[in-house]
């Protein structure tokens, strides 16, 4: 099995509006994979996908800004290291243009959506996402830690995708919106991702850019006026807080090689900003504007 999976979502700072009008602006249909999939797959056009399912084992480390301190919901320090060793599940299946994805390598969590249009090179996805079997030590999802809400909803969003292919090249738009209530917060991202076959061995990198709305921000990060004299009887630092919107800029250099029929290994290095309108929150402990990583996994394809 030569084909494997990849994935990685960031975003530019575009208006929604001009990612709207892109996304409106072809037509036609059929399911494509995200990104990270189609670049690790070395998936060529829009519409290629493929019903498969594997499960494997990741080992990851990496380092970036802690959090710190101690009160209600919030007792927790660090030095922004990490290092972890966890079960990974990859797969997508779908039908009647309806489908499912889980791809690990890209972080977030499981994706249900309806292809809506496809032509030869662009595939445009209505999309739904969850937490279910969501990473959250990689760098942009884990930006919030387990800050400020512990009662809150499990994360959905819904929102939209549109992917282009060209040759070994992929460019990924996509939107997506708190459906639970709990902040109404928005983020947008553009990727570029391109793989390089080198005999068995498939080398891919991905550069991108998200925006995080202020609403999102605010709701993990940001510090009311009764939370932070509350907090100060813990530690005097802490002051109201009001995070505004964000953007932040990744890139991540991996490779995927198929050791049999059934075996699949991947490895991948990452690195993403994070804004100052995150780690200027008091809720932060070491502000590196930084995040790093590097990810090795093995699995079995059914």
């Amino acid at each position: 099995m030569n084909n494997l999976i990849l994935k990685k979502a960031l975003i530019p700072y575009l208006p929604l509006a001009v990612i709207t009008f892109a996304v409106t602006s072809f037509s036609n249909a059929s399911f494509a994979s995200d990104i990270t999939h189609s670049v690790r797959s070395d998936i060529e056009q829009a519409g290629s996908t493929e019903n498969y399912f594997e499960l494997g084992l990741m080992h990851g480390q990496g380092s970036g800004p802690s959090f710190g301190g101690k009160g209600n919901n919030f007792n927790f320090s660090g030095d922004g290291d990490w290092s972890d060793l966890s079960v990974i599940i990859n797969g997508s299946y779908s039908w009647n243009n309806i489908f499912i994805e889980n791809y690990s390598e890209s972080g977030h969590g499981v994706v249900f959506g309806y292809n809506a249009f496809n032509n030869d090179n662009w595939s445009f996805d209505i999309t739904a996402t969850t937490e279910w079997l969501q990473k959250e030590s990689f760098e942009n999802n884990g930006r919030y830690g387990f800050l400020n809400h512990q009662s809150y909803s499990k994360q959905f969003t819904i929102g939209g995708r549109l992917i282009g292919y060209f040759g070994n090249n992929v460019v990924q738009f996509a939107v997506n919106q708190d459906a639970t209530g709990d902040h109404n917060g928005t983020t947008a991202s553009v990727q570029i991702g391109r793989n390089w076959q080198v005999r068995n061995w498939n080398f891919h990198g991905i550069v991108g850019v998200e925006y995080a709305s202020a609403k999102l921000n605010d709701f993990y990060v940001g510090v009311s006026e009764e939370r932070a004299e509350f907090l100060s009887g813990f530690n005097e630092s802490f002051i109201a807080y009001d995070a505004d919107a964000s953007v932040s800029f990744s890139t991540e250099l991996g490779v995927t090689y198929p050791i049999s029929e059934d075996w699949v290994f991947r490895a991948t290095s990452r690195a993403a900003t994070i804004s100052d309108e995150l780690t200027d929150s008091p809720y932060f402990q070491d502000k590196d504007s930084v995040a790093t990583s590097f990810r090795t996994s093995l699995s079995y394809v059914f």
